[in-house]
């Protein structure tokens, strides 16, 4: 089995939720107790994205859904806004896997001052990973910048996902690109791409329709983060992605 296979539920598709987002941000309101949401999301969830903290203190909590755990950290921000800020590697893969993590995860920002950097770190991360036999997710995207006057454009998101590929990320989660069928071209980097979920929406069937048309377009998945612990209902939440993100026909590996 492939890397990437092993963090892949079997039809090939991935339904993950993000919960790293107190790492940088807060509040967080949904995240207060990390423990009684993780054990209320873990059945419908394949995989989680968290910080070492939550995964150390917490690993019961997450049931059978995969650990992925981010290895960068940047400064933290007050009130709910995400700054463009550096991230820098703090964690390494040996801690993932003492701590049983079944993935790694670092962020590359396409456009900042300090892309090269993060580009660097997460050229390491990927070769350190398929030394230890660990799937790693490269989250890259266009964040600003002359090049990426738009951020969804198609292009930029199919750039963002080639070059996960060529870094040597098993997985690549990226940004929906605009429109959803526009999929068919970013999936054509030859790992499956996975999407994230961004700020929190009030229209729950315009965001289930649109990860429908992604997943038909060759997504292999999503990352929801806020419109999961942000919704009033983080169980339903992900129970309705689950029967979209696993519905269809198997994507391919």
């Amino acid at each position: 089995m492939s890397l990437a296979g092993r963090l892949l539920a079997p039809d090939g598709r991935l339904l993950v939720v993000a919960v790293d987002h107190a790492l940088y941000s807060w509040p967080c309101h949904g995240l207060e107790d990390r423990d009684a949401l993780l054990r209320g999301v873990s059945a419908g969830a394949d995989a989680i994205i968290c910080s070492y903290g939550t995964l150390r203190d917490h690993r019961e909590a997450f049931g059978a859904a995969k650990p992925i755990l981010k290895l960068d950290l940047t400064t933290v921000a007050i009130g709910g806004s995400y700054p463009i800020s550096e991230y820098v590697l703090a964690y390494t893969v040996d801690d993932a896997e003492r701590l049983g993590a079944a993935a790694v995860l670092t962020y590359v920002q396409l456009g900042a001052a300090f892309e090269l950097s993060a580009l660097q770190n997460a050229a390491r991360v990927a070769a350190a990973a398929d030394r230890a036999g660990l799937p790693y997710v490269c989250e890259i995207m266009p964040v600003g910048g002359p090049q990426y006057p738009q951020l969804d454009a198609p292009l930029a998101i199919a750039a963002a996902a080639r070059t996960g590929a060529e870094l040597g990320a098993h997985v690549v989660k990226t940004t929906l690109p605009n429109p959803a069928r526009a999929m068919a071209e970013v999936a054509r980097c030859d790992v499956p791409v996975i999407l994230a979920g961004g700020d929190l929406t009030g229209d729950r069937d315009g965001l289930l329709a649109t990860v429908r048309a992604a997943l038909a377009a060759g997504a292999a998945g999503v990352a929801h983060g806020r419109n999961v612990w942000g919704s009033a209902d983080p169980v339903g939440a992900v129970a309705a992605l689950r029967a979209v993100v696993h519905a269809r026909e198997p994507a391919r590996a």
